[in-house]
Order: C-alpha cells, then structure tokens, then sequence
C-alpha cells in the first residue's frame, strides 16, 4: 500500500494525467466501466492502480482478479491528489498509447476533425461516431490530444470501437476521400442547403471544425456539399450536438429501417 505522495512513480503518473503529451508511451484510463471496456476490446494493460476504499467494492474485486497485470494500491488521499476523476470508483489503468493508426484501403463513412480543441466535444463527437457505427475517425495536429484523460473519460469508452488516426494536415485524407467517391460534407450555419434535403446515402466523410473558427476555408473550399441543420431558435449548435445530428442523420438514410 503506497501512502505517500512522493512515491515516484505516482509522481510519475501524476504528471501524465495532468500534463499528457502525445509522445507519451502511455495512456491513462480511469474507472471500472473504462476499465472493462479496455480489457474486453483491446486486451492487456500494463499496470492498474487501486485506491484502498475501492478494494471493498465487488466489481473492483471481479475486476482485480481477472487483472492480467500488476495491481498497486494506494491510500485514498494519494488516489485523490494524482486522479482527474471528482466522482466514481477509483481504480485506473495504464495501457500503451495507441500510435500509427492508418485508414483502411476502402474508406467508408468516416469523420475528419480540423483543430477541435475542447476535450468534452472531442469525447462526445468519439462517442457519437461509435454510436453512429462509423469506424474511423481522423484528426489534425491542431486537435486536442484525442488520448488525453479528459477526452478519454468523455468518450465512455468509444475509443476501443474507433480506428482513431493523427495526421499533420488534412487535405490528402480530402483528396483520398474523393478519389474514393466518399463525399466530403461540411456544416455550416451560413450554409443554405439543409441537411435533410442532402443525399447520404453513399460513403460521407464529414469535415468538422474548431469550435470557434470552425473548418479552414482552404478545407471548406475542397467540400462537395457545405450543409447546415434547420432550427427553431439560436445561431448554432456546438460541434459535437452538430457532429451527432449529421451522424444519426446518416445512418437513418443508410439505414433499411
């Protein structure tokens, strides 16, 4: 049991929790339900780590004795003072940080996403994308750090059911996209065409933007369909409520049902 808050290793985790950098080797992934998916999706991680409290609770045991890794426990203050979680049982994970991803030979529906900075929109549009059944998912340099804990703990999980790839710019994904008769759709609130009224019943790739710029306008120029969803009342919606309505809307129209 590490009662202390100098212990090395859990300043080490500290900092990564607090500080992630993508060229971090790990990844941290905090609570029993992201715990679960983890091992159920991708297999092993590399240390898990217990505060004292949560040894008494039956999922964490269950959990613990399927562990195909070292378990540490720790006191409770120092889960407290190194976990981003303010609620929840307190258990994480390590695992290794998922790096090289590529898209596939074929590209089918998928979502492009141009220097989305909030973590919570990041998760949420990961979510609803999985959700959604799309598989890939591609992000620019100028994006949040897509494994963060942040993003991670907003995302419930959906990062196991994702093809998730970095890329430093997006205009060859575009231009892939295009070759492959995949239509590359952007939203905008000064667009005119509703999104209703657009085909998508083949391929999409759907370019989103940041939350406050929205998508580049080099980008935006290269879309084959700039669309914008009708509303009662307000200017727009933020990227990940905009992200699930054009996803969902897709799926309907793709749908036989």
């Amino acid at each position: 049991m590490i009662t202390s808050k100098d212990n090395s290793a859990v300043k080490a985790l500290k900092k990564r929790i607090a500080q992630p950098r993508r060229a971090d080797e790990r990844m941290v992934i905090e609570g029993v339900h992201a715990a679960q998916m983890y091992m159920a999706h991708v297999g092993k991680p590399l240390v898990c780590w217990v505060a004292e409290s949560a040894c008494a609770l039956l999922e964490v045991q269950t959990l613990i004795a399927q562990m195909p890794c070292n378990v540490v426990y720790v006191s409770d203050a120092v889960f407290r003072d190194m976990s981003g979680l303010a609620q929840g049982v307190s258990l994480l994970l390590e695992v290794a940080r998922p790096n090289g991803a590529q898209l596939p030979a074929e590209m089918d529906n998928i979502v492009l996403l141009d220097g989305l900075q909030d973590a919570g929109n990041m998760g949420s549009i990961l979510r609803s994308a999985a959700a959604a059944g799309v598989r890939d998912v591609v992000l620019n340099a100028a994006c949040v750090n897509p494994f963060s804990p942040k993003v991670l703990r907003a995302s419930v999980g959906a990062h196991f059911a994702l093809n998730i790839i970095e890329v430093p710019d997006l205009h060859a994904t575009v231009a892939q996209a295009q070759q492959q008769r995949v239509a590359v759709v952007v939203t905008s609130s000064h667009a005119t065409h509703s999104i209703y009224a657009q085909n998508l019943r083949q391929p999409v790739a759907w370019l989103m933007g940041s939350e406050g710029a929205g998508v580049a306008p080099d980008l935006m120029a290269l879309a084959n369909a700039c669309v914008m969803i009708p509303m009662a009342a307000g200017e727009s919606l933020n990227v990940a409520a905009a992200a699930a309505v054009c996803l969902f809307e897709m799926q309907r129209q793709q749908s036989d049902f």
